[in-house]
């Protein structure tokens, strides 16, 4: 077992020693379902600290959960398993609609760009420089690392081979290791890997800024329970372990949503994850 593995399993056994003894009593469990961008280990080290302030703030306990892949994220938010969960903007759009998720908060101050990678020795300074080379992907639903990528670069016209890997970090991995010419991800994660000892890459390509990930509740969750942890989400940030919490996770203050600020992603009419995966 690796270190961050080891500190990732007695950071959770921390924070449940140190639930309150109401926390603890309410046994109505609710699952916080995260986008397996990264790794399951790294994204429940930097999300707990968020999720025991929600569960102290709430007086019940949320268990952090995830996936191994995006695709299966997919799935499990199509058949319901998280009572609270934050997805990308395309991936809200799609599960707005059924089994009908609904925005609590979003980081109102971020806009969410796509990026394209690629090794600091490869000669392209434009998307065309990519003509023939294969190009990563995460997934065929991540919004701005895959859909935006691929769109634009069907517009330009470039031929390319696209191939899909489990995680952002398997995209800047890949390119690293010059398993791929080019790889799609979002600032965000690059930022992070960079920080984590990623070396030997460049940002070739930017889109235009898309709101952000939604954190969006089930339909089944009650009202006053929606409400809380809407009124918990955006307060986050006039705490300072709140903040520290956000940080960790690499979020903003967060503001309050509502299901009309997709309504930009909507007008891309991007084609249905539905059909495509089948789900």
């Amino acid at each position: 077992m690796s270190i961050r593995q080891q500190f990732t399993q007695w950071w959770m056994a921390l924070t449940m020693c140190l639930w309150p003894a109401a926390v603890l009593a309410n046994d109505t469990e609710l699952v916080f379902g995260v986008v397996p961008q990264e790794s399951s280990s790294k994204l429940a080290e930097q999300w707990s600290p968020l999720l025991h302030r929600l569960s102290v703030q709430l007086e019940r306990p949320i268990r952090f959960a995830t996936a191994p892949d995006i695709p299966t994220f997919e799935r499990r938010l199509w058949e319901g398993h998280y009572d609270i969960a934050y997805m990308n903007p395309y991936h809200y759009t799609v599960f707005s609609e059924e089994p009908g998720y609904r925005a609590v908060a979003f980081e109102a101050t971020k806009l969410m760009r796509g990026i394209v990678v690629v090794p600091e020795t490869h000669a392209a300074q434009t998307l065309q420089g990519l003509e023939g080379e294969t190009v990563v992907f995460p997934a065929p639903a991540a919004f701005a690392a895959t859909i935006l990528v691929r769109a634009e670069l069907d517009r330009l016209g470039v031929p390319y081979t696209p191939r899909y890997v489990s995680s952002h970090q398997s995209v800047y991995l890949n390119v690293q290791k010059g398993f791929a010419a080019a790889g799609g991800g979002i600032e965000r994660t690059y930022n992070a890997a960079i920080e984590a000892g990623l070396t030997g890459t460049r940002v070739l390509w930017r889109s235009k800024g898309y709101i952000p990930h939604a954190f969006a509740v089930h339909p089944d969750l009650p009202t006053d329970d929606v409400l809380k942890v809407q009124a918990v989400l955006t307060s986050l940030h006039e705490t300072e372990e709140g903040k520290r919490s956000l940080d960790l996770a690499n979020l903003e203050a967060l503001a309050a949503a509502k299901d009309s600020d997709w309504d930009e992603v909507r007008a891309l009419e991007i084609s249905s994850l539905l059909a495509e995966q089948e789900l």
